[in-house]
């Protein structure tokens, strides 16, 4: 719990330290020289396995050493390559522009930086651990830690507190006060999604069979140290105004509907399973409620998605256990 919290407190200091390097030298060169200092370690850590793979199996004697050091190097390269481009940019007093993107600024480096490293973590928790034997002590705890984190960093991300005021940091997301229309637009495409995902869901487990055991065996055991149907409604209001603020509402004016999309399923990458395809279909549906009906009625249609979700899987535990019981 205390390694989470602190994880993220770096993150939010990271991404406001961009936020100042946006207007002052010294906090762009400092930014800079963060981010360049994670890809490093990553990269060495990386190649230090790859030379002694062994170093790995004491995490887990079945994992794949060079699979988890060349995931350390690949993490590595992705983070240091656009820093180190972009302080030489820097020196030479360029912007480069990357599909419209200014992508040297420091605070599209610290993002970018931070997702690689949210992906990596994710991966290497599926590759050293099977993800079904994986016990999680407070799953709502720390699910709201997280996506309190995630609205933060949103917020943080969009220059809230040092470029842009509150209501500025606001509209730029794309956040307004829920009115009634919305809430029931986003209860009726939670619905339409609940069915789409569904039929996707059965397509592949048809295709790809019990591969996609492992992701349902994660859940379930989540939903299950739930305290009942309210921590289910709590783990969906979180889920939906985290995940949405900092995928829908800060990077996909940036980054456009289906290259966020994609971020948001390979970020979902510890299920190591098909059913990240799910994943992705469930964020391009996000993403055109957030760009047609507005951001707030994406939160409220992933909100309750989830919240559905959450209450079929406790429903089916239960009535396992009554029938088990008989």
């Amino acid at each position: 719990m205390i390694e989470t919290i602190l994880s993220f407190g770096l993150a939010l200091g990271v991404i406001l330290l961009a936020q100042f390097g946006e207007r002052k030298a010294w906090a762009r060169w400092l930014t800079y020289l963060t981010l360049l200092a994670a890809g490093v370690l990553s990269l060495a850590t990386g190649v230090a396995a790859l030379v002694h793979p062994e170093i790995m199996l004491k995490f887990n004697p079945e994992t794949n050493g060079l699979g988890v050091a060349g995931m350390l190097v690949a993490t590595g390269l992705l983070i240091t390559l656009p820093v180190a481009a972009a302080m030489v940019f820097a020196r030479r007093k360029k912007a480069p522009t990357l599909r419209g993107i200014p992508w040297t600024r420091p605070v599209h480096l610290a993002a970018w930086t931070l997702l690689v490293l949210f992906i990596g973590s994710n991966f290497a928790v599926a590759v050293l651990e099977n993800i079904a034997d994986i016990e999680i002590d407070h799953p709502l705890t720390l699910i709201l830690i997280q996506n309190s984190a995630f609205a933060l960093a949103a917020l943080l991300g969009v220059g809230w507190g040092v470029r842009r005021s509150w209501r500025e940091s606001v509209h730029r997301l794309g956040l307004s006060r829920p009115t009634s229309g919305q809430i029931f637009t986003g209860i009726g495409m939670a619905l339409a999604m609940l069915i789409i995902t569904g039929i996707i869901g059965a397509l592949v487990t048809l295709i790809f069979g019990e591969d996609m055991s492992a992701s349902s065996g994660f859940n379930e055991q989540i939903i299950s140290q739930l305290p009942g149907a309210g921590g289910v409604l709590l783990m969906g209001l979180a889920t939906g105004i985290g995940e949405e603020m900092l995928y829908r509402g800060a990077l996909q004016p940036v980054a456009g509907i289906w290259s966020t999309s994609f971020l948001f399923a390979i970020s979902h990458i510890q299920y190591l399973s098909p059913a990240i395809i799910v994943i992705f279909v469930l964020g391009l549906f996000l993403g055109y409620t957030r760009n047609k009906w507005g951001l707030t009625t994406a939160i409220w249609t992933h909100a309750v998605y989830n919240s559905l979700v959450g209450l079929f899987a406790l429903l089916a535990m239960n009535l396992d256990h009554l029938s088990s019981g008989m």
